[in-house]
C-alpha cells in the first residue's frame, strides 16, 4: 500500500528486500537473553530484541575463530602492536600528562650540569675547585 502525505511514497515492499538497506537482507539474529537475570528482565530483554530485530552481524562474534568474514586471518592473542610489553618501563605512567611524575608540560626543561654548578660556584661560600668544576662544564657544553 502506498503511502501519502509527508515523507512521500515508500519505496519497496513490506516483508521483501531494500536495496540501500543491506543490513536488513540477511537473516536476522536469534533473540536471546543474558542468563541469571532478575525475574521478569529476561522476558522484557527478548520482547525489546523481537521489537526491534538485528541483523546478522558481518563479523564472528566467536572469539575463538581464526579468520575474519572476509577470510582475512584474525591476529593471534599478544601480536597486535599496541598488546606487547611497554618500551619505556622506567618512564612513569603519567609522563607526558599535566600532573605527576615525570616529564610534563607544567614542569620547567631540566637545568644543563653548568648551570647547576655555576649557581653553586656564585654562592658566597663556593670552593675553587666548584668553581674550576663549572668553568669546565661551562667550557665542554654540558
Amino acid at each position: 500500500m502506498p503511502r501519502t502525505g509527508k515523507g512521500g511514497a515508500r519505496q519497496g515492499t513490506a516483508g521483501q528486500a531494500y536495496g540501500n538497506r543491506t543490513d536488513l537482507n540477511g537473516g536476522k539474529m536469534p533473540i536471546t537473553a543474558a542468563p541469571n537475570q532478575e525475574y521478569g528482565k529476561a522476558g522484557a530483554q527478548r520482547a525489546a530484541q523481537g521489537a526491534v530485530p538485528m541483523a546478522t552481524p558481518s563479523v564472528s562474534t566467536n572469539p575463538l575463530q581464526t579468520t575474519q568474514s572476509q577470510g582475512t586471518p584474525m591476529p593471534a592473542p599478544g601480536s597486535m602492536p599496541f598488546i606487547h610489553p611497554t618500551n619505556r618501563p622506567d618512564e612513569p605512567i603519567t609522563a607526558g600528562a599535566p600532573y605527576g611524575p615525570g616529564p610534563n608540560t607544567m614542569s620547567p626543561p631540566p637545568l644543563r650540569l653548568s648551570e647547576t654548578l655555576g649557581a653553586y660556584a656564585n654562592s658566597s661560600n663556593a670552593s675553587s675547585v666548584l668553581m674550576d668544576l663549572a668553568a669546565t662544564a661551562r667550557n665542554l657544553g654540558i
